[in-house]
């Protein structure tokens, strides 16, 4: 199933009282985080709090339930998921961080045979970036996660754009040979005054193929929708395209000016499907 978001809303597992508020911040979902937000002594706290929430929320069809567990080489990974399989309560997505091989995906959807739960890796190691192609082709995964700050500090790089443009590059080819999403790395700098920084790098970020950007507070989500979110002239370009396809019965046809095929065709509908959230 085609992954349509724009922006998630990464919130630490042991605040209860954001899980519900952050549908109204405009995100197009929210990513619970047992990972990195929470202190090593107070996961199993966190654990439980999360599984208390899953069980009792109401799920909304055009709103992302993520949830960002440990990696499966901890034994704070494997209680994540034996607590989501014991409680049977289950996120939309469930991210998986440091992700180096497509084995742990297969083991995985393995344990979650019976749920099939999409999944997003989150690549933010040199080992990951190598097996991201095959990470990214494995069963369930609807999306690839850059995860830039532990993965520069994985190389002993900068953080910067220049530094991590390629990698950011790699990650995008191999979304896209999977036919899948690719999420950026959230935006840091809590500090900056205006959006401009934030809107440049998401731009750039869209430039080289990703679709949506991960965020850490919700001052930048507004910045992050005006790049991803269609203008009006790409919504009405898309419509030409689609309805030129829907007529000539899936042949390659001409619309606006250019050969149109079905790659094309996708990228509009993708277009469309994000106008619909505007």
């Amino acid at each position: 199933m085609p992954f349509y978001a724009r922006c998630l809303l990464f919130t630490p597992g042991d605040h209860p009282e954001r899980f519900s508020k952050a549908e109204s911040h405009g995100a197009d979902g929210i990513v619970i985080d047992l990972e990195d937000a929470i202190a090593e002594d107070n996961k199993d706290n966190a654990r439980n709090i999360v599984i208390e929430y899953l069980q009792k929320t109401k799920r909304k069809p055009d709103f992302i339930l993520g949830l960002r567990i440990n990696s499966l080489r901890t034994s704070a990974g494997l209680k994540d998921i034996l607590s989501l399989i014991d409680s049977s309560a289950y996120p939309d997505v469930l991210m998986l961080p440091k992700t180096e091989s497509a084995e742990e995906i297969a083991i995985l959807n393995e344990l979650l045979i019976d749920q099939q739960t999409s999944v997003i890796p989150l690549i933010e190691t040199a080992k990951g970036l190598y097996q991201a192609k095959k990470i990214a082709e494995s069963k369930f995964v609807v999306a690839l996660l850059f995860g830039g700050a532990d993965f520069s500090a994985d190389l002993g790089a900068s953080l910067t754009w220049d530094a991590m443009q390629s990698y950011r590059a790699e990650i995008s080819k191999a979304a896209a040979a999977a036919g899948i999403a690719a999420i950026d790395v959230p935006y840091l700098d809590l500090k900056d005054q205006d959006d401009t920084k934030l809107i440049k790098e998401t731009q750039r970020a869209k430039d080289l193929g990703f679709t949506c950007k991960a965020c850490i507070h919700p001052k930048h989500i507004p910045g992050i929708l005006k790049v991803f979110n269609p203008t009006e002239n790409e919504i009405e370009k898309a419509r030409t395209i689609v309805n030129a396809f829907e007529k000539s019965k899936g042949n390659a046809c001409e619309a606006n000016g250019k050969m149109i095929d079905v790659p094309v065709v996708r990228s509009a509908q993708r277009i469309l499907e994000l106008a619909e959230k505007k």
